[in-house]
């Protein structure tokens, strides 16, 4: 990938408020592949005192974005 291309994804992450809001992080980036982190918060639990599902599924839905424009 081209490092350009590869700066405006992790600048494109960085700016984009729901990944700031959830704290997500991309770590690495490549062509069809995205490593994304997050810290998870106490309020990201579930009823059950575990992470909630929408949480998750954020966190996967960041790298799935990432890795399949990539």
């Amino acid at each position: 990938m081209d490092e350009k291309l590869r700066q405006a994804f992790h600048s494109g992450v960085e700016k984009e408020p729901f990944a700031s809001k959830f704290g997500l992080k991309l770590l690495e980036i490549g062509d069809g592949y995205s490593k994304v982190e997050m810290k998870f918060r106490p309020d990201m639990e579930n009823l059950f005192a575990m992470a909630h599902g929408g949480a998750l599924f954020a966190l996967i839905d960041e790298a799935f974005e990432t890795a399949s424009n990539s």
